[in-house]
C-alpha cells in the first residue's frame, strides 16, 4: 500500500502531488496496518466533543455576538446560524471519518485527496500554531477567572506576570494529569463533560427561574432585567464594538455586512472543536456507527446548550451589558443571586476551561503522533509512554507501563507556555480561526472530490451533498471576510503556508 512498509512504519507517499486530482485510485481507507488500541466508545467521542466546545466560547462569545448584531433575536439567530454551519462541517467530517478511520483526522484526510503536501502544512500549523494558542487562551481564561474571586488583583500591572505564571501552572497540571494513561483520560474527559453541561444548566435554571418569579410576581427581585418582557426582542439598539457605540440605523448596507460576518465568527469560534473526534478514529470501536451517532449527539447538545444559555443571558442581564462584558455567566449569576454566586459561576467556568483544555491535550497528541507516523515530525513524537528495559529468559524487550504520548505532550506543553509567555491574544484569536476555517473548507472539498473520485469507497455514513454543499460556500465567505477585514492575520497564514509548503518541498529532496 502506498505510504507503508513492512512493520507499519508509514512513510509519506509522494504519489498523489503528481496524479490528476480527479483521477480514481485504490483506496488506502481503512486499511492502515499501524494498529491503535479501540478504547474509544460513542460515549468517550462524545465527551470529547462536549467537553471541547462547552469551554470558554459560550462565556465570551456572547459579548462579540451580541456587539455586532442590531437586536438579541438577531443574536439568537447569529448562534443558531453558527451551530447548523459546524452541524454542517460535523456530519462532512463523520462521513470522512467513517470511510477513512485513521488517527490524525484532517491531516489524513488532505493527504489522501490532495497529497503529502497538503497534510504537512494542516499539521505543521495545527501542531504549531492552532491547538498551542487555543489551550494558551483556556488556561489565560482559568488564571483570569480565579483571579476575578480577588485571590490576584487582575488590573494591577505588578501582578500581570502573577496571572501568567497561574495559567502556566494550570497547564502544566493539565498536561500532567493527560500523560498518565489513555483511559485516565477518558475518565477525566467524562469528568469534565457533566460539569460542564451542569455549568450551563445552572445558567439556564437561572433564567428560568426569572422567568417564573417574574410571572408571579413582576416586582419581584429575582426577575432578572426589565428588557426582556418590556423590549422588543428584535428592535434594533446601540451596541458597543471595540469601544466604539454603532448606530445601527445610520449604517450601510456594506458595513452591517461586515459586523454580521464578525458576529458569525464569534458564534463559529464558540461552537469550534467539532472536528476533534476524527482525530482519534482509529482508536474508536466501529467508527462507522460510533462516529456519526457521537457527533450527532453532541451538536444536539451543544447547539441547545448555546441557544438556551444565550437566552438565560438576555434574561438575567440589561441589554446594553453584553456587548461591553467579556465575563457575562459571571455578570448574570451575580447580578441574580449576588457576588457567592458569582463566584461559584467564575469556578465553573474555570473547571470547564480546564475540560476544554484536557480534550485539546488529548487531540493533539494523538495529531502530533499521527503527523511523526507520515514523517512530517521526529519519529519519537510517534511514541506512546516512556519506554524501559524488561528482561526476560530469552531476550531483552523495550515496554512501557503507559500509553499515553507523552513526547507529543511535551511538545504541545512547550508551545503553549511560549504563547501563554506572549499575553495578548485578539489579534491571535482571528489568526487562528481564519487557519482552521481554510483547512474546514479545504477537507469539505476534498470529501466532494472524494465522492467524484472514488464512488466504490466504503461508506458507513453518507450525508446528503447539500450539507458539505453549503459548508463549503458559507465557508469560504467566512474566510474571504476575515481576510479583508485582517490584512495582517490573513497576510501571516499565506506566509505560514507559503514558507510551509517550501518546508514540505524540501523534505522530499
Amino acid at each position: 500500500m502506498p505510504g507503508q512498509q513492512e512493520g507499519g512504519a508509514l512513510k509519506p507517499s509522494h504519489a498523489h502531488e503528481t496524479e490528476p486530482l480527479l483521477a480514481r485510485r485504490a483506496s488506502t481507507a481503512s486499511h492502515d496496518t499501524r494498529k491503535s488500541s479501540k478504547q474509544l466508545t460513542t460515549r468517550h467521542a462524545f465527551a470529547v466533543l462536549v467537553t471541547l466546545q462547552i469551554g470558554s466560547g459560550i462565556f465570551a462569545s456572547p459579548a462579540q455576538v451580541d456587539s455586532n448584531v442590531p437586536s438579541p433575536g438577531a443574536a439568537l439567530l447569529v448562534w443558531v446560524l453558527g451551530g447548523l454551519l459546524s452541524w454542517a462541517g460535523a456530519a462532512s467530517f463523520a462521513e470522512l471519518g467513517a470511510a477513512l478511520p485513521l488517527n490524525g483526522g484532517m491531516q489524513e484526510y488532505l493527504r489522501h485527496v490532495y497529497g503529502d503536501t497538503a497534510a504537512f502544512l494542516m499539521a505543521w500549523i495545527y501542531i504549531v500554531a492552532v491547538k498551542p494558542s487555543s489551550m494558551a487562551i483556556q488556561s489565560i481564561v482559568i488564571a483570569e477567572s480565579i483571579g476575578s474571586i480577588g485571590i490576584i488583583d487582575s488590573h494591577s500591572s505588578h501582578n500581570s506576570l502573577l496571572l501568567k505564571v497561574l495559567a502556566a501552572v494550570s497547564f502544566v497540571l493539565m498536561v500532567l494529569l493527560n500523560s498518565i494513561n489513555t483511559r485516565f483520560t477518558l475518565r477525566l474527559s467524562e469528568s469534565f463533560t457533566i460539569f460542564k453541561i451542569g455549568t450551563v444548566g445552572l445558567i439556564v435554571l437561572a433564567g428560568m427561574t426569572a422567568v417564573i418569579a417574574h410571572s408571579v410576581d413582576p416586582r419581584s427581585s429575582l426577575s432578572g432585567s426589565s428588557d426582556w418582557y418590556s423590549k422588543n426582542w428584535f428592535g434594533s439598539r446601540p451596541t458597543i464594538s471595540d469601544g466604539h457605540i454603532i448606530d445601527w440605523a445610520s449604517m450601510g448596507a456594506w458595513d452591517r455586512y461586515g459586523h454580521y460576518c464578525a458576529a458569525i465568527y464569534g458564534g463559529l469560534w464558540a461552537y469550534d472543536g467539532w472536528d476533534n473526534a476524527n482525530i482519534i478514529a482509529s482508536e474508536i470501536r466501529d467508527p462507522g456507527r460510533a462516529l456519526p451517532r457521537a457527533i450527532k449527539a453532541a451538536m444536539v447538545v451543544v447547539l441547545s446548550s448555546f441557544e438556551l444559555v444565550n437566552v438565560a443571558y438576555y434574561i438575567l442581564l440589561p441589554w446594553h451589558q453584553l456587548s461591553a462584558n467579556n465575563a457575562v455567566a459571571v455578570a448574570a449569576a451575580t447580578s441574580l443571586l449576588g457576588r457567592p454566586a458569582g463566584v461559584v459561576t467564575t469556578l465553573l467556568v474555570a473547571v470547564s476551561c480546564a475540560g476544554s483544555i484536557t480534550s485539546n491535550v488529548f487531540s493533539v497528541g494523538r495529531l502530533t503522533m499521527a503527523a511523526s507516523q507520515r514523517n512530517y515530525l521526529p519519529a519519537i513524537f510517534s511514541s506512546r509512554g516512556l519506554p524501559h528495559r524488561r528482561h526476560s529468559d530469552d531476550e531483552e524487550e523495550t515496554t512501557s507501563t503507559l500509553d499515553a504520548p507523552l513526547y507529543a505532550n511535551l511538545l504541545a506543553l512547550v508551545i503553549t507556555l511560549l504563547y501563554i509567555c506572549m499575553g495578548d491574544f485578539r489579534a491571535l484569536l482571528t489568526f487562528v480561526g481564519m487557519a482552521e476555517w481554510v483547512f474546514y473548507v479545504s477537507t469539505v472539498v476534498g470529501l466532494l472530490i472524494l465522492r467524484r473520485r472514488e464512488p466504490q469507497l466504503d461508506r458507513p455514513y453518507c450525508p446528503t451533498i447539500l450539507l458539505p454543499i453549503t459548508f463549503v460556500i458559507v465557508g469560504t465567505l467566512v474566510i474571504v471576510r476575515s481576510a479583508m477585514f485582517s490584512p495582517l492575520q490573513s497576510g501571516l497564514l499565506a506566509g505560514l503556508l507559503v514558507a510551509g509548503a517550501l518546508v514540505s518541498r524540501l523534505r522530499g529532496h
